[in-house]
């Protein structure tokens, strides 16, 4: 097994943990989140690191990440510089390192610094009561438009991918598992596309896309018409996966 990695020149003094990472990680620390990826949290030359472990691809993919494409680790890397540069939120990216066997890309590790975040957006959508809950997605909507005017289209724009630090009336939003992203010129439609995944009742649609509308100089009443339309085809989308999730365990 070899290893490839990236630090950041900013980071000089995390390189034995860098170059050693795959045995870092299966040590006792505290797991953030553990589904299809894995992500952890370390503690190293003062430095609060959250790791984030992909898993291993399928065969045809371990050979298009050896000699096509940039694994998602490195896009990770790459696009968190970008969007910092840009003025854009993301915790700040540290290093990434690939494990490679007999020339055939394996496993991936994406390091970041921790961004000591208070709720998600996820956390406002789903409590009606949210304190301060209207305001905070007037600051998600400034937010939103920011992100796009810098031309930034994040592909997994979701709930659990905003992160918010409240510090008083004041909401500093950050964005994570940025490795699919697309960096364009938007149309109006395409704006309000982008947020078609935000909402989880026709109230909370209409919301949103007022919001946005007022920032963006959109008309309210098209960004309302146009939003619920995305919103009901990712809800669809949404429907038709689970139903062949259930088809296939059957």
């Amino acid at each position: 097994m070899s290893i490839v990695y990236t630090l950041d020149s900013k980071y000089t003094e995390l390189l034995p943990f860098v170059k050693d990472i795959t045995t870092h990680f299966d040590d006792d620390a505290p797991t953030l989140h553990d589904a299809r990826n894995i992500l952890k949290l370390f503690e190293h030359q003062n430095t609060r690191i959250v790791v984030k472990s992909f898993k291993t691809p399928n065969i045809i993919n371990q050979i298009v990440y050896s000699t096509f494409r940039k694994s998602k680790a490195a896009r990770s890397y790459m696009y968190s510089q970008k969007l910092i540069a840009l003025g854009i939120a993301t915790p700040r990216p540290i290093a990434f390192v690939e494990e490679r066997q007999w020339g055939l890309f394996r496993r991936s590790y994406y390091l970041s610094e921790h961004f000591d975040f208070d709720f998600e957006i996820r956390d406002v959508l789903h409590d009606e009561n949210f304190t301060g809950r209207e305001d905070i997605l007037k600051a998600f909507a400034r937010f939103s438009y920011q992100l796009h005017e810098a031309g930034v289209y994040h592909v997994d724009y979701s709930p659990g991918n905003v992160l918010i630090k409240q510090n008083h009336q004041v909401y500093r939003f950050s964005i994570v598992d940025v490795n699919r992203m697309e960096f364009i010129t938007f149309t109006p439609t395409l704006r309000l596309k982008n947020l078609s995944r935000f909402s989880a009742s026709e109230e909370d649609t209409r919301m949103i896309a007022t919001f946005y509308a007022e920032v963006a100089g959109l008309d309210v009443n098209w960004s309302c018409e146009t939003l619920m339309h995305y919103h009901h085809k990712h809800q669809e989308y949404r429907q038709r996966k689970q139903a062949l999730k259930k088809l296939k365990k059957t």
